[in-house]
């Protein structure tokens, strides 16, 4: 008996070395590709993201990875220690911000390579941490590593240009053995949970779908009172014009005006529990009761006001392609670990494919989706700030490919491509606050910028043509690009990767409590 005992231990041992040593094994770093040095772009054509327009033939000098000149092609007499880059029949503009993502301890693995790949240099965090560092879910203080590393030439990720909390809900968000004040049930924890952010570093105080009214009130006094920023979601039961007097900063997803311009919209505010209320009846009732006139008069508010919309059209429109084939199939798949595949991403589509329609065969997340675009149109129309916003983190929402697709969806829902790409780069510059130093090819700005093989301007998708990338005084050829794009692939692939971000997520306890809910 003792020897089939330590047979089966040696056994066990035996068994179990391979999968701790995946769990141990240190995952390899992101490559930092390009050359770092001083550039001349010749014969460039430069799109202006101002005028809506192109300025051929030019020479664009960048040093220390900044604009130092831009004149006529041809016309630079001192070009000594310039690296050459050919810029003919090439078009040259602003890189890109996603300005709603998601990050994780492994954004490194997967998401980083892919943002950088897709010519997506900023992004503002809309999810945070609580009192303690979490396995899964990136920090504010991970971010600024990760901007320190970028800094230093040491690592490469995008610019994390603002940095959210953890979202503030109806406090059944906070895990049992965190300190109270982050339910914000009365003034006294919300004053707490403003001192815990401003000593965290925080931008910005994500709120989310099930604040209550008071709730919602309290945080908008102290925030105002500390001169602190509120953004995210429109609480179901505040009204937009609640919170647009609030003054929030941006109020973030599709459904904005969906859940706001039906004639219902008091009632539903005023249930018990307005997100039970959410089925099929209730969607297509958004769409049969959409009030135009009631919409129109809260468009013009938005509009009037300080707040942006990030719509993540994509949210969205997932649903209605939720049981197509060729959605499910992505080639893009490949860059996604496949456990978030196979645990998030699969049974989401198959939860959307089984709700999306009613009892006469209607897609009632496309009539919705149809919707959400003519309220951007509208928004715009009506000279509202809106902004390129991915949700990266989302199901079938790829991390750099997203802010491309995000950009056609703008158009389509009736932007004109410069005022799209405006959206996720000088209007989100000027929404950061960081206008005099990003957001367009301009002298004295930073050289942050996408090398196109063809015009955007004539078609949105040409965003997604990147020749070549300059990036924190980096120029990277579309080889270099590529590279990233298949370092992406094989991790997202890799035993070891998944492996270890499963178990982070089994031992977050953050992530654990927004499963089980």
């Amino acid at each position: 008996m003792r020897r089939l005992l330590a047979s089966l231990l040696v056994a066990a041992i035996l068994l179990a070395a391979p999968v701790i040593a995946l769990l141990v094994w240190p995952l390899p770093s992101m490559p930092v590709y390009g050359e770092a040095g001083d550039y001349m772009v010749q014969d460039v054509a430069v799109i202006d993201v101002v005028a809506g327009t192109v300025s051929a033939n030019q020479d664009i000098v960048l040093k220390r990875g900044k604009i130092i000149d831009i004149r006529p092609a041809g016309s630079t007499d001192d070009q000594s220690g310039l690296t050459a880059v050919d810029g003919r029949g090439k078009f040259l503009m602003p890189a890109l911000w996603d300005m709603h993502t998601h990050s994780t301890q492994y954004a490194s693995q997967y998401e980083h390579p892919l943002m950088i790949a897709n010519g997506v240099t900023g992004a503002r965090e809309m999810w945070g941490c609580l009192s303690e560092p979490d396995p899964f879910f990136a920090c504010a203080a991970d971010r600024r590593r990760w901007n320190a590393a970028l800094l230093s030439q040491t690592g490469m990720s995008p610019r994390y240009i603002g940095h959210s909390s953890y979202h503030i809900n109806d406090g059944t968000e906070v895990p049992d053995h965190f300190p109270a004040f982050f339910k914000a049930r009365d003034a006294a924890e919300i004053s707490e949970l403003f001192d815990f952010y401003e000593q965290a570093g925080v931008d910005f105080a994500k709120t989310y779908s099930e604040l209550s009214p008071r709730q919602y009130a309290l945080l908008a006094a102290e925030a105002r009172r500390r001169g602190f920023a509120l953004a995210g979601h429109r609480p179901f039961k505040v009204s937009l014009p609640s919170l647009l007097e609030a003054g929030q900063l941006s109020v973030e997803h599709p459904r904005l005006f969906l859940f706001e311009c039906f004639s219902g919209a008091e009632e539903f505010r005023a249930l018990d529990d307005p997100y039970s209320a959410y089925d099929a009846e209730f969607r297509q009732r958004l769409v049969d009761a959409h009030d135009p006139a009631l919409c129109a008069t809260l468009i013009t508010a938005l509009a009037e006001s300080e707040t942006a919309w990030v719509p993540t059209l994509q949210v969205l429109g997932s649903g209605v392609h939720a049981a197509d084939p060729g959605f499910l199939n992505d080639s893009r798949l490949q860059y996604v670990p496949y456990i978030f595949r196979k645990l998030f991403w699969e049974p989401d589509a198959a939860r959307k494919a089984a709700r999306n329609t009613d009892d006469s065969g209607q897609n009632i997340d496309a009539a919705m989706y149809a919707l959400a675009l003519d309220h951007v149109r509208q928004a715009h129309a009506a000279g509202a700030t809106i902004l390129t916003g991915t949700d990266n983190f989302d199901p079938y929402i790829y991390p750099g490919f997203g802010v491309h697709a995000e950009l056609e969806e703008l158009v389509q829902a009736g932007l004109s491509p410069e005022a799209a790409i405006r959206s996720a780069t000088l209007d989100a510059a000027r929404f950061a606050g960081l206008e005099d130093t990003f957001g367009s090819v301009s002298v004295g700005k930073v050289a942050d910028m996408l090398l196109l093989d063809a015009n955007p301007l004539e078609d949105i998708r040409n965003t997604n043509q990147i020749g070549g990338l300059f990036f924190n005084g980096r120029y990277l050829d579309r080889a270099e690009l590529d590279g990233l794009l298949e370092f992406a692939s094989q991790r997202a692939n890799s035993t070891p990767t998944n492996l270890q971000i499963l178990i982070a997520g089994l031992r977050s306890p953050l992530l654990r409590l927004q499963f089980a809910d």
